[in-house]
């Protein structure tokens, strides 16, 4: 685990990720590269942090259970997470969650497509064969509809990833064909030169798009901080840098509907 310390703090507030980039981006050791990364880079960069750790996904949930107020980012909002823990305005928003497969495979039989060619039902098409491995990250939600669906895939049909900032290991798994699938979404794939060599579903019934937030434990230092972080937010959805710091990450039509959604929606609350 690596920790970085700062002295002058306003709201004493750790902060704890899995992801090696957003790490260097928060210490300011290299620029953002990604919509997240940019938005966390203009919020925090107004606020104090007392700590900052990077750590694997699976002790985040220790860490934020021993008593001091701690955040972590890149969290998606679940009935399960809002039993336990507290959540910041939207942070980043992702579109169209796909599975992946490599294209030197053999391709999803149509039994198992609708007419969109999306995965009617992923547990049914993964038991269909033994080759059939579902690469997921360990304690990792992919929000409450494939949540639910994941959970009734047989073991031998899982292959659970553990470890630190497991996500460029998970696309070079799938490339090496270690496992069958992979699901991420095409903003994370899109520059990706491994992109080029798979191909990808939908999958029915997952929702048009999914909301990241900054997650911490239910603390009142924890609100304290997520009130002053919000309230940067607002302020970014309100002059249009939100917006405006997502155009060089999504495609057109991605971009579009972001804009959309915090005309509609964000800037109602």
């Amino acid at each position: 685990m690596i920790t970085l310390c700062w002295s002058s703090v306003s709201l004493a507030i750790v902060i704890v990720t899995d992801s090696k980039n957003m790490f260097d981006v928060i210490a300011h050791n290299k620029p953002p590269q990604s919509f997240p990364e940019e938005v966390y880079n203009r919020v925090l960069t107004q606020l104090s942090v007392d700590k900052l750790l990077f750590a694997p996904h699976e002790r985040i949930s220790t860490l934020m259970s021993e008593g001091e107020p701690i955040c972590t980012p890149f969290r998606l909002k679940t009935e399960e997470r809002e039993k336990v823990y507290v959540f910041s305005r939207p942070t980043d928003f992702f579109f169209n969650r796909r599975l992946y497969q490599q294209k030197s495979s053999e391709p999803i039989s149509q039994k198992f497509l609708d007419s969109n060619g999306n995965v009617i039902d992923l547990v049914e098409m993964l038991v269909s064969s033994t080759e059939y491995t579902l690469l997921t990250g360990a304690n990792h939600s992919y929000g409450d509809f494939l949540d639910d669906i994941i959970a009734k895939i047989p073991p031998n049909n899982l292959y659970v990833r553990h470890g630190i900032d497991p996500y460029s290991s998970m696309i070079e798994m799938l490339s090496k064909g270690r496992v069958a699938f992979y699901l991420t979404y095409p903003s994370i794939m899109r520059n990706n030169p491994e992109v080029e060599n798979l191909r990808s579903y939908g999958i029915a019934g997952t929702p048009r798009y999914e909301e990241g937030h900054l997650m911490c434990n239910d603390l009142e230092g924890s609100r304290a901080f997520l009130r002053a972080f919000d309230d940067v937010l607002m302020s970014l959805y309100q002059s249009g840098e939100f917006v405006n710091l997502a155009q060089k990450y999504m495609s057109e039509d991605e971009w579009v509907q972001l804009k959309r959604i915090v005309d509609s929606t964000l800037l109602e609350d």
